[in-house]
């Protein structure tokens, strides 16, 4: 499956998540989560999504530029439509594209490296994947009456494996 939809289904299993949240659940902070709340995991991904589309434009990806858009952490329905958008735009990406990322490893040099936009669309998904996955546990434990998809936060070569009979060594 190319990645455009993959992320396409994730942004729809993200939708489906955000509709059934109340803007008070959205931002309420969340012991497990050390205190932050959804909105704060969801306006993470979301700006993930965006750096990416800034950086195709550019020819520099740099996911620590993040602006971190407080709107995104207490607004749901906005938060919906910028993740719609965001899809769309990505959707239009060549991902033969070559971009460099810009690397924050916590020293003054900031190095950049090569990579393709197809590429940084996979670091996208499975970065959405792995916050997803927190986020799921913060609803089974806080809103367990949000319904969500079983595959939801789950890798894909995760729900692979659990097709596959059990390897015993």
């Amino acid at each position: 499956m190319p990645v455009r939809i993959a992320l396409l289904n994730l942004t729809q299993q993200i939708d489906q998540v955000l509709a059934q949240l109340s803007e008070e659940e959205y931002c309420r902070p969340i012991p497990e989560f050390d205190y932050h709340s959804l909105g704060q995991h969801f306006r993470h991904i979301l700006e993930f999504f965006q750096c990416l589309q800034q950086g195709a434009a550019a020819g520099v990806v740099d996911y620590s530029a993040r602006p971190r858009n407080a709107l995104y952490e207490s607004q749901p329905f906005l938060t919906r439509q910028a993740f719609e958008e965001a899809v769309r735009s990505l959707a239009l990406l060549d991902p033969e594209q070559p971009v460099a990322v810009r690397a924050e490893l916590g020293t003054e040099e900031q190095p950049h490296y090569d990579s393709t936009l197809g590429r940084e669309l996979v670091y996208a998904f499975e970065h959405a994947i792995h916050h997803l996955a927190i986020i799921r546990i913060g609803l089974n434990c806080r809103f367990p009456h949000v319904y969500t998809e079983h595959t939801l936060g789950v890798a894909p070569a995760t729900l692979k494996a659990r097709q596959q009979p059990a390897n015993v060594s």
